[in-house]
């Protein structure tokens, strides 16, 4: 679009927007203070209508321009873009035993936290991996280093580590047990965009890292997702495998000899894969968002040091531990409720329910309690007992960088309402 054609259509995109509110009125309570609301404006719009104006919706040089950009903003290699958090954690575990890499082979052990998003989990089930779940720690929400060395046996050959909602976690100490007993290692970053341990991004620090572009994570891209590594061939072989086994979007596809003759050049498939591409769509709203993020975050950590501040002065609430090490990105307000209060969770969930709150769990809870463990063998069968604290006196509620100083102000009145009581 040329520039005149793209300020005639602003104006009346500004006027669209303003019409509307940026919570989800749809939902059956009306929140004033919701778990996410909307961050996107004109110039993600308009890089849409782009895309479609000129026929270019599959993925194209927009999600190129996006994974360059996404790789720089990481200090990573390679950046490669699919169509959702849960995608990209599903590339990196079949990049485990896909035929290609060669890393391990199916039955082998894989290490992933029981408080996570499911998909980590079944993605990795689904390649074929063996997973024993690793018991968190209640004070960080993080992996429990104790019980990860326990659970790490002569089968296990990779830990799946995941940075729960920001927080950072000690990874010193997991690189100093994966590396001694050989251990490959993947970080699930999808609710921690921007965090750092020890002044480097989390992401760097093992085979590969997973991104996700939710409508109420750092960034958005509608739906989306994205995979860092920093290792090129590492990055070929996840580009192949995200598109049917593909070799159409590989840097340099001489690299694959192709003997017959009779096989068209354009149309080679050198491997199994999917197809989790994203949209030129997706990856337009990526090129405005990522512009965006370094403000996002950093009026998210304004806005968690006022709230957690909060948490500290009080006797029944707590709020996880940071290392000194780490520098948090919150996705959102991790609460949990202090052993012995005088109250239980649901108590002080519904109060703020009723008064216009959005909370939810800390993700699946213990995801060994969830009705889906009783399919599988393996996660009905753990004990877990930090991550039955977590399960059942933890919530959280959302962390928007468009919260206003105001409504952070009701919110901890909100919460002072209920705690003022006991």
């Amino acid at each position: 679009m040329t520039i005149e054609l793209t300020g005639k259509l602003s104006g009346a995109i500004e006027l669209l927007l303003e019409s509307h509110s940026r919570i989800n009125e749809a939902k059956p309570q009306n929140y004033w203070y919701p778990l996410s609301m909307a961050t996107y404006g004109v110039e993600e719009i308009i890089e849409a209508l782009d895309s479609m104006c000129r026929f270019r919706t599959t993925m194209w040089e927009k999600t190129q321009k996006f994974e360059g950009l996404f790789a720089e903003y990481q200090g990573t290699k390679a950046a490669v873009m699919v169509n959702s958090g849960s995608s990209a954690d599903l590339l990196l575990s079949f990049l485990l035993t896909d035929a290609l890499s060669n890393r391990m082979v199916p039955g082998d052990e894989i290490l992933i936290p029981a408080v996570t998003w499911p998909t980590q989990i079944w993605s990795a089930m689904i390649a074929g991996l063996t997973v024993r779940l690793v018991d968190v720690d209640p004070e960080t929400l993080n992996i429990s280093l104790e019980d990860l060395e326990r659970k790490v046996t002569p089968k296990t050959k990779c830990l799946f580590m995941v940075h729960l909602l920001g927080n950072p976690c000690e990874m010193d100490k997991i690189l100093e047990i994966a590396n001694s007993r050989k251990l490959i290692v993947l970080e699930d970053c999808c609710e921690a965009l921007g965090s750092e341990w020890n002044g480097m991004k989390v992401g760097n620090f093992g085979l590969g890292a997973s991104f996700s572009f939710f409508f109420a994570h750092h960034m958005m891209t509608m739906e989306g997702g994205m995979i860092t590594t920093n290792d090129d061939q590492t990055a070929e072989y996840l580009r192949i495998l995200r598109a049917h086994g593909w070799l159409r979007n590989v840097v340099d596809p001489s690299r694959y000899a192709i003997e017959d003759p009779d096989i068209d050049q354009r149309y080679a498939f050198v491997n199994w894969g999917f197809n989790v591409r994203p949209t030129e769509l997706q990856a337009g709203f990526g090129l405005q968002q990522i512009i965006r993020l370094p403000q996002f975050n950093k009026r998210r950590e304004v806005l968690a040091d006022r709230f957690f501040t909060f948490i500290d002065r009080s006797r029944f609430l707590y709020r996880p531990r940071v290392s000194a090490l780490a520098r948090p990105a919150w996705m959102a307000l991790p609460v949990m409720i202090a052993k012995g209060a005088p109250f239980p969770r649901a108590e002080l969930t519904q109060h703020l329910e009723r008064n216009g709150v959005e909370t939810r769990p800390i993700v699946t809870g213990n995801i060994a309690r969830q009705p889906v463990a009783k399919l599988f063998k393996g996660l009905r069968d753990a004990t877990l007992s930090g991550a039955d604290i977590i399960h059942e006196r933890g919530f959280y509620i959302g962390l928007s960088p468009l919260l206003t100083d105001a409504t952070m102000d009701r919110l901890l009145e909100c919460f002072d309402s209920f705690l003022v009581r006991f």
